[in-house]
């Protein structure tokens, strides 16, 4: 498995790259979202996951290991392929993404070429609540009664899952009860220009 691939571009095509791997001399293709097709002659580092399909292999690459996350949980939806779950990353950063699913929003998907409405929705259905960012997902949730109480909390006064699970992390590992960590993560949230 090519789990990460350092080297030179020495070409740049339509959507994808051919990197001439250091020290091997072996230029690699490389499917990438729009924004990382860079110019021939600089040096990048990608994260990547190679597929194998009747056409033959795919390697797919990204310039995060947050971008590879995403990439691989799109794959998880039915109907959404490597080529696809690319375009998703070259239409909208990760953030975006994010936020489209926390709103269950269905339009940035369906902005995607070949991303259809019942596609969009597919994403909506299988990923919201499970694609978060690393590091907004509460610290010790599963384990932990008062932080789901806190969290449903928030969410009940309008709040998005990544606002109150921001200021979620913010109150794990005091001891406090759950209508103290419900004021601090408010004052957190105050504090972020959000009404409390």
């Amino acid at each position: 498995m090519i789990a990460e691939l350092h080297g030179k571009v020495t070409d740049r095509r339509e959507e994808s790259l051919v990197v001439l791997a250091e020290g091997t001399g072996i230029g690699l293709e490389v499917i990438v979202p729009a924004r990382s097709l860079t110019d021939p002659g600089e040096a990048i580092r990608l994260f990547t996951s190679l597929h194998v399909a009747a056409d033959g292999p795919l390697l797919t690459g990204f310039e995060s290991p947050e971008e590879l996350r995403v990439f691989k949980a799109l794959l998880t939806v039915n109907g959404v392929g490597p080529r696809m779950a690319v375009r998703v990353l070259s239409t909208h950063p990760a953030t975006r993404i994010y936020e489209a699913l926390d709103q269950e929003d269905p339009k940035p998907f369906q902005a995607v070429s070949g991303i259809g409405a019942r596609t969009a929705n597919r994403i909506i259905l299988e990923l919201r609540g499970k694609l978060v960012p690393e590091d907004t997902a509460p610290a010790q949730e599963d384990d932990d009664e008062s932080a789901r109480e806190v969290l449903e909390a928030l969410l009940g006064l309008g709040y998005t899952r990544t606002e109150a699970a921001i200021a979620l992390n913010q109150t794990v590992g005091e001891p406090m009860s759950v209508e103290s960590r419900i004021a601090a993560a408010l004052r957190d949230l105050g504090s972020r220009g959000r009404p409390a």
